[in-house]
């Protein structure tokens, strides 16, 4: 395994780091969450571009962005715009989604973007090329809230987003049962295994899937998603419990 180290924090290594959602409507609500996460020992930060007002405006993005990552010197951050398809707040066009994480990416302000598959192949590498050669890590992301695809289905899409120069794969599904949380489980411990020997993120969604959010070090997934005081999606555990679990079963299993 080849971990990636941004700003001190290295995903591939040991339990999976932290992330919460800032979902703030403006930079000062962001700050303030962005305070409380650093309190309670978040790792890693994901602005969620589309909760902010100003989110079709990429300069005043910019601007905010510039004040948001000045506040995460030593917290690798993420930038979101996630689409109502994918469980989001907004959608753009592609045209625009694609200027709006351009322009940020090029301020150099971001650790990572998130890219989202339904763009469409042009588009996400494009894209994709864009973060690289603004040393910004590519996150290509997919998110289905219905239902979990077969374990071949989501092998093939995780290694298509590598192909497309993913850094990072992402695949978030709803699980209906333990058996879809163990499909998700199954396919990433077999993306891993077989594809990739970089990070991955992935997660079932829902009470069902809570599992795979705090078991991830163990099939694959090297991030997880929390919640502070709100979550942004469903089955997100508390911040503090998930790090505490996490560190239990790490010391038990090494």
């Amino acid at each position: 395994m080849a971990g990636i180290e941004i700003k001190g924090t290295v995903l591939g290594e040991g339990a999976p780091k932290t992330i919460i959602s800032v979902m703030g409507a403006d930079v000062d609500e962001c700050l303030s969450v962005i305070e409380k996460g650093k309190a309670a020992g978040v790792e890693c930060f994901e602005w969620r571009g589309d909760f902010n007002a100003s989110r079709r405006d990429p300069a005043a993005m910019v601007e905010q962005g510039k004040k948001i990552a000045a506040a995460l010197t030593e917290h690798p951050l993420l930038f979101t715009f996630r689409s109502e398809s994918q469980g989001g707040q907004d959608t753009l066009a592609v045209e625009e989604y694609v200027a709006l994480n351009k322009a940020l990416i090029e301020s150099g302000c971001l650790d990572l973007v998130d890219i989202e598959t339904w763009i469409g192949d042009e588009a996400v590498m494009e894209l994709v090329d864009c973060a690289h050669a603004h040393d910004v890590l590519a996150l290509v992301s997919y998110h289905n809230f219905k239902g979990t695809p077969s374990k071949e289905w989501m092998v093939n899409l995780m290694t298509h987003m590598l192909d497309m120069g993913a850094d990072i794969p992402k695949c978030a599904v709803m699980a209906h049962d333990v058996t879809d949380a163990f499909k998700l489980m199954e396919a990433t411990e077999e993306v891993r295994r077989l594809h990739t020997d970089g990070p991955t993120l992935t997660m079932a969604m829902g009470k069902y899937g809570s599992i795979t959010r705090i078991m991830g070090e163990y099939y694959g997934s090297d991030l997880t998603f929390c919640a502070l005081e709100d979550s942004s999606a469903p089955g997100q555990v508390d911040v503090a419990v998930a790090r505490d679990i996490m560190n239990k079963v790490h010391d038990i299993l090494s």
